[in-house]
Order: structure tokens, then C-alpha cells, then sequence
């Protein structure tokens, strides 16, 4: 058996795994930012009442 040299790699399967590998990363971001919505929206408006002084006293 030869041995693998580094020009002799695929580049097209290269190119094919490594985007498969990023799709996969990127689905896991947008996973992980759209279940972390129901917690970021709420703290958004909260921080921009505290911002404004906002308070339901005279």
C-alpha cells in the first residue's frame, strides 16, 4: 500500500465534509438562540424599562 500524501486529498469531499460540518454547527446555533428567545425578550424589555426610569408609582 502507498502511502497518503497530502496533495493526493479529495478536495471536492473535503469541501463536501466541511460544509456538512458547518451546517451542522450553524443549526445548532440558531437552535440555541431561538430556544433561548422565551429568556432573552423578557430581560430585553425589563432592561430597557430600567433604563427609562419606568416605575407604576406617582
Amino acid at each position: 500500500m502507498k502511502k497518503q500524501r497530502f496533495w493526493n486529498v479529495d478536495l471536492i469531499d473535503l469541501f463536501k465534509q466541511w460544509g456538512s460540518e458547518m451546517s451542522a454547527f450553524f443549526m445548532t446555533v440558531l437552535m440555541f438562540v431561538a430556544l433561548s428567545l422565551p429568556v432573552v425578550i423578557p430581560a430585553l424589555i425589563m432592561w430597557y424599562l430600567l433604563t427609562i426610569n419606568w416605575s407604576r408609582g406617582p
